[in-house]
């Protein structure tokens, strides 16, 4: 009888994630949803100066501050990594 492979951490390096970047949330009414058109302003639950938080597959793992690069991209500079993803990380 053959042994199935042995999964490690490598072989997963090259399969690719969905990172998301949330600036901030709102909670709207419908009714306020169906008024949304160019122009109209969405008040966010956030401070300009707040740190955004970095979600990878839809689980928060960092946090940071958006900035902008030379080129006039934007990016997140990366200020705290959370404990429990960095512990989830070192145990895979």
């Amino acid at each position: 009888m053959m042994s199935a492979p042995i999964l490690t951490l490598g072989a997963l390096t090259d399969i690719e994630v969905s990172v998301n970047v949330v600036v901030g949330k709102a909670r709207c009414r419908i009714s306020e949803v169906l008024t949304f058109a160019e122009g109209v302003v969405v008040p966010l639950a956030a401070s300009a100066q707040a740190p955004v938080e970095l979600f990878v597959n839809g689980v928060a793992v960092a946090s940071g501050e958006i900035v902008e690069l030379e080129d006039g991209t934007l990016a997140l500079e990366i200020l705290s990594v959370r404990a429990d993803a960095r512990a989830e990380s070192q145990n895979a």
